[in-house]
């Protein structure tokens, strides 16, 4: 899935803009009901493309758990995104 609809030469259709800004705010609405914790380590990640290695030393945490954080995030969003 792509977080941009294709750019097209024909102008875009209204519909098409209505469902980027709902899918939007969907996302943010899901990214604020996250734990702190988890929102952080997704933000390093998504946003300011640490690894994550960088981010378990830039939070002082263990890689294991950056990774737990990351994948709980993702199954958060993933689930709110999921059609249905």
């Amino acid at each position: 899935a792509t977080w941009l609809p294709a750019r097209s030469h024909r102008k875009a259709d209204p519909r098409d803009r209505i469902h980027f800004i709902e899918e939007a705010d969907l996302v943010r609405r899901v990214l604020a009901g996250l734990p702190d914790d988890h929102r952080e380590v997704l933000t390093l990640r998504e946003m300011q493309g640490l690894t994550y290695e960088e981010i378990a030393r830039a939070i002082g945490i263990p890689l294991g758990t950056v990774k737990t954080r990351m994948r709980l995030a993702l199954a958060k969003l993933r689930g709110a995104l999921a059609p249905g």
